[in-house]
């Protein structure tokens, strides 16, 4: 008697860290942070706005947390200086 499995896929989720530095204060959970954070990270780091495909297009949310706990001495992604509109 050979019963065949049913394929199950397997789902996972993966976080990655955008470094990212602003002129302002950012407070969670705020619309302006909302767009402030979503408009960085939506640019390459020569400035240039990302693609409607970019996953960074298509996020599900995001956290914001102080760089000094997570950052150590890593590279800055994007700052708003870099930002070319």
């Amino acid at each position: 008697m050979s019963e065949e499995k049913e394929k199950k896929p397997y789902r996972y989720l993966v976080t990655l860290r955008w470094y990212v530095e602003t002129d302002d204060e950012l407070v969670a959970g705020a619309d302006e942070t909302d767009n402030k954070i979503l408009n960085l990270v939506r640019h390459r780091t020569n400035g240039t706005a990302s693609c409607s495909t970019c996953p960074t297009r298509n996020q599900h949310g995001y956290a914001i947390l102080p760089h000094h706990d997570f950052m150590g001495d890593k590279p800055v992604y994007m700052t708003t200086e870099q930002i070319k509109e």
